[in-house]
C-alpha cells in the first residue's frame, strides 16, 4: 500500500516540476485535500498525471473504478465516469481546506481491506 502513495507523491512532484509556475496553490490545496481524504478513509491510492489548464488527473487501477477519472481544478473536482456510449460528468465544488459531500464520496474506489 505504501508503495502506491509513494508512486502518487512522486507523481505529484513531477507533475509541478514540469510546470512549476503554472499549478497555482489552489489546485495543489485541492488535491492535497483529496488524497488526505483517500488515505484517512484507507481507499486505495490513485495514479495522477498532468492535466491541460493545468490540473491533475486522477485514475485508478481498481475494476469497480476502472471507468472513473477525476481531474483537480482550483475550485472544483470533475468528476466523469465513462459507459459503453456515454459518459457522466459533473463537478465537485470544492475550496482548499472544506470537506467534501457525500455523493462525491460515495464515487470513490472502496477502502482496501
Amino acid at each position: 500500500m505504501s508503495a502506491g502513495w509513494d508512486r502518487a507523491e512522486l507523481a505529484t512532484a513531477q507533475c509541478i516540476a514540469e510546470r512549476p509556475d503554472d499549478y497555482v496553490e489552489a489546485t495543489r490545496s485541492v488535491l492535497t485535500d483529496l488524497m488526505m481524504l483517500l488515505r484517512r478513509s484507507g481507499r486505495p491510492a490513485p495514479s495522477i498525471e498532468p492535466g491541460y489548464l493545468p490540473t491533475f488527473v486522477i485514475t485508478w487501477d481498481e475494476p469497480e473504478a476502472s471507468n472513473l477519472q477525476m481531474e483537480v481544478f482550483d475550485d472544483r473536482v470533475e468528476v466523469s465516469r465513462y459507459f459503453d456510449g456515454r459518459t457522466d460528468i459533473w463537478y465537485e465544488p470544492h475550496a482548499p481546506g472544506e470537506s467534501f459531500s457525500e455523493a462525491f464520496i460515495r464515487e470513490l474506489p472502496s477502502a482496501e481491506a
